[in-house]
């Protein structure tokens, strides 16, 4: 028996094992880290409409609507509930970085106090009012959203500077 014969086969057997072993855990690789990129994507997206959609809906009770102050802040309260925001804070918690993180409190943050305002008896009398008052969580949701798309591509292009108008 030739053992120069068994050597090399069993020499090629062991690098063409290898070699698929390193391939398949490389290729295992990437798909997780497809997955953890589309599980993020997903949920910024949830958060920042979710956001987008709570502001939205308070802004026209307190600027639009026409019952009476209290009763505006009751509706601003039950938007504010209903609008998802605090749950998906509490996703984005465990699923986003620390900078990501601290955002998302500062903007879930800057709804709450406007509504717990509201409910002091805050009032405001026009949109430019309403806007001057919360303009520090407009920043941090700005912020946030820039962050959001350089976690999901590194290579992302920065979002250009908001309009004056907020938009949230």
């Amino acid at each position: 028996m030739d053992w120069g014969t068994v050597v090399g086969t069993v020499t090629g057997a062991v690098i063409g094992v290898g070699a698929t072993s390193l391939s398949d855990r490389s290729r295992w690789r990437r798909e997780q880290s497809e997955r953890r990129t589309a599980v993020k994507r997903e949920l910024y997206a949830a958060y920042l409409a979710a956001v987008a959609r709570t502001w939205s809906e308070i802004r026209a009770v307190v600027i639009n609507g026409t019952e009476p102050w209290p009763e505006r802040a009751h509706r601003a309260g039950e938007v504010y509930r209903n609008g998802r925001v605090y749950e998906l804070r509490y996703q984005i918690s465990i699923t986003a970085p620390p900078d990501i993180v601290a955002l998302a409190d500062e903007v879930v943050h800057g709804l709450r106090d406007l509504v717990e305002d509201l409910a002091a008896g805050e009032t405001y009398s026009d949109w430019a009012d309403l806007r001057r008052a919360n303009l520090g969580w407009f920043d941090a949701f700005d912020t946030m959203r820039a962050r959001m798309r350089l976690d999901l591509h590194d290579a992302s292009h920065p979002l250009p500077r908001p309009s004056p108008e907020p938009t949230v």
